[in-house]
């Protein structure tokens, strides 16, 4: 049955999805910037887009995501009042005294790997069997599926794939919404309304900036360059920081992008960094509350069941949603349920959600089927990572069996873990039960596992007292490390370019970290190549045609695994060709046994003759 149950055919897929996931042109999900911008000015301007209706999908890219979040937690800033203490005092040079060392980190000896060479990473490759990389694909199609909840037809998943529709979150919440409106119709009260938040949103909707695609993505290009340069200059980022609000202005006055200047540009995306890292309980108290909640969750998901293995899967989302943007840039550590291990806490908060969705469906299952009941999570980009945290969760809250648990496997999700290890230790799973797939190019499964240059992990902890005791930070100048294990996919040449620690052509790689030789620098050499921060920097990074979607996008991971099914069937398809190509003479030639079995019956008939006849 390989690593997964499910079993599905390999028919081709219905027209409604098969535009989706393969047609480049058509794709909501892969023109995301163009498009998508087009509509938000469209609807800002008051007119509807010809065909769509309610089902186009909304969507903005991920710097104008960066605007709105800053917006929204200034305010909530504003609201909140006093300080909250961070239970440390500043000293002149803007370092922190934690006592116990905790603080104390010399940036100036880095670890010295040595250079990895394409022939020596090599060693560690092994090619996923053709079986697994179809398991892979299965998957992989669901993580696509789960940004089309809408276009889901339970009918086309059951008759080409085997699959039974169970729900989805889009069916909880409009459950919801029905129960509150008949609540509304049976209630005799007076509806009271709620002067300031009303007041709240109109205020938050007058401060909301749109934001041009070409200005958002030289601003995301600009302040990733001046980053870059400020690390080999040796600089200090903070300490050149001018003004964001000076960017809004100059956009609102008609300046041209292109007189932006980088500190500015970097200014602005930093600044919404600082406002979430630097921001009091309360606020974060108030945001996590957010994240939980169903109604206003990050991530849409769906249920789906494999009756003949007893499986249920569950598919999330990846990032879609200012939610989803909110989750993913409250990067702060906190402590992994009543563990000692540190986790994202956005990520976290939202899997928290979650988890109280989930269980309603994950106990039906297992009061249905019993010992025999099978569990599946997996997602693209947040989506996968919040699959691994729900997974966990069962496992530490003793809710299942481990051996309940199929594999939880993500795709160009960020590690979210710091000594996630440990984790897997103390509950006793093997890494195998993780499995990480990842583009050879993904920045998102990159971004907080990189080296992160020295000024840039000086000021996280001067902003934010998490920061200053986190050993990742510490120890390995990166905010999470990989955990399970990873899977590399690269897609062929015409896709994107190949890697340079790769051998070039197509191919779905796991990494073996059993072999002789392994090492955590091995690792590291893979995932600061690229560098977030050099990819950033690029201006042809973004957009629909940009590197950065390109490597992300959930419909080329499953095209790529798709272009490594081919090769493996083309390849088979020769090798059928050239055994049939040997084996045709000897199945058309007379059969060495019959002939052999003839001739000693002829031999006999005529031995006997002789006797008889004397001749």
């Amino acid at each position: 049955m390989g690593l997964f149950p499910f079993q599905f055919s390999s028919s081709i897929l219905p027209n409604s999805v098969r535009s989706f996931l393969f047609d480049a042109d058509t794709s909501k999900h892969m023109s995301v910037a163009e498009r998508e911008m087009e509509m938000e000015m469209t609807d800002n301007s008051g007119e509807t887009g010809e065909g769509e209706g309610d089902q186009e999908i909304k969507r903005a890219n991920w710097v104008e995501r960066l605007v709105e979040i800053r917006s929204k937690w200034r305010n909530r800033q504003q609201k909140e009042v006093g300080d909250e203490d961070s239970g440390c005092q500043e000293v002149e040079d803007g370092d922190c005294e934690c006592g116990e060392g905790g603080c104390s980190v010399d940036y100036s000896t880095d670890e010295d790997d040595g250079e990895i060479t394409p022939e020596f990473f090599k060693r560690f490759l092994v090619k996923v069997p053709w079986s697994d990389t179809k398991q892979f694909s299965q998957l992989a199609f669901l993580s696509n599926l789960a940004y089309v909840i809408p276009l889901i037809k339970a009918d086309d998943l059951k008759r080409y794939y085997g699959l039974q529709f169970v729900t989805s979150s889009l069916e909880k919440k409009a459950e919801a919404e029905e129960f509150k409106e008949i609540l509304d119709q049976d209630s005799t009260r007076v509806p009271v309304v709620d002067e300031e938040s009303s007041s709240e949103a109109a205020i938050d909707s007058e401060q909301k900036h749109s934001c041009h695609p070409s200005v958002a993505y030289e601003i995301a290009a600009s302040a990733a360059s001046y980053v870059r340069s400020r690390d080999m200059d040796g600089g200090d980022v903070d300490n050149s920081f001018i003004n964001a609000d000076q960017l809004q202005q100059r956009d609102e006055g008609g300046s041209s992008p292109r007189n932006l200047k980088s500190e500015v540009a970097a200014s602005l995306t930093a600044s919404t960094m600082t406002l979430m890292v630097t921001a009091g309980e309360k606020v974060k108290q108030e945001t996590a509350q957010d994240l939980r909640s169903p109604h206003t969750a990050p991530c849409e998901w769906f249920v789906c069941d494999d009756t003949s293995t007893y499986t249920r899967c569950f598919v999330i989302q990846g990032s879609d949603s200012l939610a989803s943007w909110q989750a993913n840039l409250f990067f702060e550590p906190t402590k992994f349920e009543e563990t000692n291990v540190l986790v994202h806490r956005g990520i976290y908060e939202a899997a928290k959600g979650m988890y109280e969705q989930f269980l309603p469906q994950i106990m039906e299952h297992l009061k249905r089927y019993g010992e025999r009941a099978k569990l599946q999570f997996t997602g693209h980009s947040l989506g996968g990572s919040l699959s691994l945290l729900v997974h966990l969760m069962l496992l530490t809250k003793k809710m299942v069996n481990p051996s309940t648990l199929r594999p939880v496997v993500t795709f160009g999700s960020p590690f979210v873990f710091c000594g996630g290890q440990k984790i897997l230790d103390d509950l006793g799973v093997d890494e195998n039960q993780i499995l990480c797939v990842m583009m050879h190019r993904d920045i998102v499964p990159r971004a907080f596992s990189c080296n992160y240059p020295n000024h840039v992990a000086t000021l996280l902890k001067r902003l934010s007292g998490s920061f200053r005791s986190h050993p990742c930070l510490i120890k390995k100048k990166m905010l999470y490390s990989p955990m399970g294990k990873l899977f590399i996919l690269q897609p062929d040449e015409n896709s994107s370019p190949p890697h340079p620690l790769l051998p070039v052509g197509s191919a779905f790689y796991a990494l073996d970290k059993t072999r002789h030789g392994f090492s955590s620098s091995i690792l590291r050499a893979f995932l600061n190549n690229p560098h977030p921060l050099e990819t950033l920097s690029d201006p042809t990074a973004y957009g629909s045609e940009g590197t950065i979607l390109r490597d992300h996008d959930s419909s080329n991971y499953l095209k790529a695994v798709n272009g490594v099914l081919r090769l493996h069937t083309k390849k088979a398809l020769r090798s059928a060709r050239r055994q049939r190509s040997i084996l045709w003479p000897l199945l058309t030639s007379p059969s060495p046994h019959t002939w052999n079995h003839e001739n000693t019956l002829e031999t006999g008939r005529l031995v006997k003759k002789e006797i008889l006849t004397g001749v």
